[in-house]
C-alpha cells in the first residue's frame, strides 16, 4: 500500500503528459493544485475540486505554507472498500499539532445510499486506514478528521453487497464440506474379530475409521463439515492426545453460559470443521459415537463466523487493529477449552443469555441464537480491541460496529426460511435423522425370561444385561436377575448368569435371598475393561466388580456372601466415574456405629484400580 501511495502523491504533484505513447495506459489527468500559509490567530482553508481542507489556529507552524492537491491517478482501495471520489494529497511542513478537517463532495452512489462514506487515509507507517467521518444523509458534504497529513481518498462500502457476498459465504459454511481426509485406523481387520460388528449412518458429514493402531483398539471421527459438530462417545472411551479434538462440552458451555446437553454415561466434544477426534476403545468395549449440530456448536460456529466477517471489515479499516482482532478466535478457543489462565471475553455469557436455556436444534432456535450471538458481537469486538493504539480508536470502532451490525443483520434476514439450508442439520445423520450415529456391537445373545427359567431359575426376571468380549467364551451376555419365588429358604433368590452367544450358561452365581435391587453401573464397563454392578441386599449400596480372564471372571472379593447375600469389602459403596480417565473408582462410606448407627462416624475410603487389585488411596 505504500508503494501505490507513494506513486499517487508523485501524479498529483507533477502534472503529467497530456498524450499518451501508442499501446501504452493513458496517464491520469493533472492534478488540482492549491496552496495557503498558515497565520497565527486564524483558521487556514484550502479548497479546490470540491474537496476542501481546514487547518484549525494553532494546527501548523506560523507562517509555514500548507499545500492541496486533488486528482490524479486512482489508488488502489483495501479489500472490500470502492473508491467513491478523488484522490488527495496534503503537505505541511512540520506536520499538524493537532486534528484537521478534510470535506468532501457527497457522489451520487452515496446520495443514493448505494455506498455508505469512509474516508480513507494513509498513516505514517503508510498503511491504510479509516478515519472519523461523518455524512447526514441528504446533505452535499462529507467530513473527516485525520491527525496527519498525508494523502487519502473517499471511500465507500457497499453494504448491500457485503451482505450479498457474506451471505453466500454463509450457506457455504452450512452446506458446505471441509474435504477433510478419510481417517486410518491401522489393522481395521483386527479391531473386528469373530462377533464385532460396526455399522454407520450415510451421507459423508463424518468420515470414520475403527481399528488397532500401535496397539490400541481406536476410532477415529472426522469432521467433513464446515462448521463446528458435537461429538458424544462412552465415557469410558479416552481422548487421545497428540490429536486435534476440539473442546470439551462442558468447558465450551461454561465458557458461553448455556448448557450442555450429554447423555448419561457418555462424555462429549465439540469438533472443528475439518479436525479429527481419536478415541481410544478400551479391551472389550462396545458403545455408539455420535454426530450432530447440537445449539452449543451452532452457537460457537455462528460466533467464529461473526468474528470473521467482522475481520474483514476492519481489515479493511485499519492494519493495527486487523492485527489485534486476527487473535480473537485463538483467545475464544482458549476460553472455551477451559485453558487455565484463559482471558475472560467481556460480554460473552450476557450475549448468549437469552438464549441459554436452548437444547433443541431446529430452524427457530438456530436463528435465534445468531440473532443473538450476532447482535452482540460488533460490542464485544470493541471491548476486545479498545486499548490498540490508533487514532480515534473508540469512533473508528463505532464505525466498524455499525457496518457489521447491517452485515450481519442483513445475512440473518437473507437466510431465514431457508428451508433447504436449515434442513442440512435435519438429516445431519441421512435423511430426516438429525444425529449420525457410529456403532461398534456384539452379536450377543439376548436374553429373556424364559431363558434364565429354562436354566434353572425359577420366577427369574431379568434385571438387566450387558454383554462383552471375553477371552475363552467369545461374546458373551451377563445377566442380573431376581425371583420372589426362587431360592431355598423362601425368600426369593438373586442371580447372575453370563450366556455364551449360543445362549449356554457358562458362568453363574446365585443366593438364596432376592435384593431390594440390582443393575449394571452406566456405562457398564470402564476404561479398565472392568465390569460393575451396583446392588442393594436390603439397606444400602454394594459394588460388585468382575473382570474377564481366561478361563472365567475375577471378581476382587466383591460378591456377596453365599449365605447372606451381603458381602463385606464393597458394602455401603458407590462408583464415582473419573471422566477424565474413563475409569471408575470406588468410594466405601461405612458407618462405625459407635456409640449407635444414628450417632456414628461415616469413614471414607476411596479405592482405586491399579491394573491388579482395587487399592486404598
Amino acid at each position: 500500500m505504500r508503494r501505490v501511495l507513494a506513486a499517487v502523491v508523485a501524479v498529483i504533484v507533477v502534472v503529467a503528459p497530456t498524450t499518451a505513447c501508442s499501446g501504452r495506459k493513458k496517464p491520469a489527468p493533472p492534478a488540482a493544485q492549491v496552496s495557503a500559509q498558515v497565520k497565527a490567530g486564524a483558521a487556514t482553508t484550502l479548497s479546490v475540486a470540491d474537496v476542501q481542507v481546514v487547518l484549525p489556529d494553532g494546527a501548523a507552524k506560523d507562517g509555514v505554507v500548507a499545500k492541496l492537491a486533488v486528482g490524479g491517478e486512482a489508488p488502489a482501495a483495501p479489500d472490500g472498500m470502492t473508491v467513491a471520489g478523488p484522490a488527495v494529497a496534503v503537505d505541511l511542513p512540520g506536520g499538524l499539532t493537532q486534528p484537521a478537517t478534510v470535506t468532501f463532495q457527497a457522489p451520487a452512489a452515496v446520495k443514493d445510499g448505494t455506498l455508505t462514506p469512509v474516508v480513507v487515509w494513509q498513516d505514517a507507517a503508510g498503511d491504510w486506514r479509516w478515519v472519523p467521518t461523518t455524512y447526514t444523509a441528504g446533505e452535499s458534504g462529507i467530513s473527516a478528521t485525520v491527525d496527519h497529513f498525508s494523502g487519502g481518498f473517499l471511500g465507500g462500502l457497499d453494504i448491500k453487497k457485503w451482505i450479498k457476498d457474506r451471505g453466500e459465504d454463509f450457506k457455504n459454511y452450512i452446506t458446505g464440506r471441509s474435504g477433510v481426509a478419510q481417517p486410518r485406523c491401522g489393522d481395521e481387520k483386527a479391531a473386528r474379530p469373530a462377533g464385532v460388528e460396526v455399522t454407520s449412518d450415510g451421507g459423508d458429514r463424518v468420515k470414520w475409521c475403527f481399528g488397532v493402531d500401535n496397539g490400541r483398539r481406536v476410532v477415529r471421527i472426522a469432521n467433513n463439515s464446515r462448521t463446528f459438530m458435537q461429538i458424544a462417545y462412552p465415557s469410558a472411551w479416552k481422548v487421545v492426545d497428540g490429536q486435534s479434538h476440539g473442546f470439551s462440552t462442558d468447558s465450551a458451555a461454561r465458557a458461553l453460559g448455556m448448557l450442555a446437553v450429554t447423555p448419561k454415561g457418555t462424555a462429549s466434544r465439540i469438533v472443528d470443521g475439518g479436525d479429527t477426534l481419536t478415541l481410544e476403545v478400551p479391551e472389550n468395549s462396545t458403545g455408539r459415537v455420535t454426530a450432530e449440530m447440537s445449539i452449543l456448536a451452532w452457537a460457537i460456529s455462528a460466533i467464529v463466523f461473526g468474528i470473521q466477517v467482522y475481520y474483514a471489515v476492519v481489515k479493511a479499516a485499519s492494519d493495527t487493529l486487523a492485527k489485534a482482532a486476527k487473535g480473537t478466535i485463538d483467545r475464544l478457543f482458549l476460553l472455551l477449552g477451559g485453558t487455565a489462565n484463559a482471558e475472560p471475553i467481556d460480554g460473552l455469557i450476557e450475549c448468549t443469555k437469552a438464549v441459554s436455556d436452548l437444547t433443541e436444534m431446529n430452524e427457530t432456535n438456530a436463528l435465534d441464537v445468531t440473532k443473538a450471538v450476532w447482535g452482540c458481537l460488533p460490542g464485544i469486538m470493541k471491548a476486545q480491541l479498545k486499548d490498540v493504539k490508533v487514532f480515534a480508536a473508540g469512533v473508528l470502532l463505532n464505525m466498524v460496529g455499525t457496518a457489521v451490525g447491517l452485515i450481519l443483520t442483513g445475512i440473518n434476514l437473507l437466510v431465514t426460511g431457508l428451508r433447504e439450508l436449515w434442513d442440512q442439520f435435519a438429516g445431519f445423520g441421512g435423511k430426516s435423522d438429525p444425529v449420525y450415529d457410529v456403532v461398534i456391537r456384539l452379536k450377543a445373545a439376548t436374553v429373556a425370561d424364559a431363558d434364565l427359567r429354562a436354566n434353572n431359575c425359577p420366577g427369574c426376571r431379568v434385571k438387566g444385561q450387558f454383554a462383552f468380549l471375553h477371552p475363552t467364551w467369545g461374546v458373551v451376555t451377563l445377566v442380573v436377575a431376581l425371583s420372589p419365588t426362587g431360592g431355598a429358604g423362601g425368600y426369593g433368590s438373586s442371580d447372575l448368569i453370563a450366556f455364551d452367544a449360543q445362549r449356554k450358561v457358562v458362568w453363574r452365581k446365585d443366593y438364596d435371598r432376592q435384593w431390594e435391587s440390582v443393575a449394571f453401573a452406566d456405562p457398564g464397563m470402564d476404561a479398565t475393561g472392568n465390569v460393575f454392578i451396583n446392588f442393594n441386599p436390603g439397606r444400602l449400596n454394594g459394588v460388585i466388580i468382575l473382570r474377564p480372564v481366561a478361563g472365567g471372571l475375577k471378581d476382587f472379593a466383591t460378591l456377596p456372601d453365599a449365605e447372606s447375600g451381603y458381602q463385606e469389602r464393597f458394602y455401603s459403596a458407590r462408583l464415582v466415574m473419573d471422566t477424565a480417565k474413563g475409569t471408575y473408582t470406588v468410594r466405601s462410606e461405612l458407618n462405625d456405629c459407635e456409640p449407635s448407627c444414628a450417632e456414628g462416624t461415616i469413614h471414607t475410603t476411596t479405592y482405586r484400580y491399579n491394573g491388579t487389585d482395587y487399592v486404598k488411596q
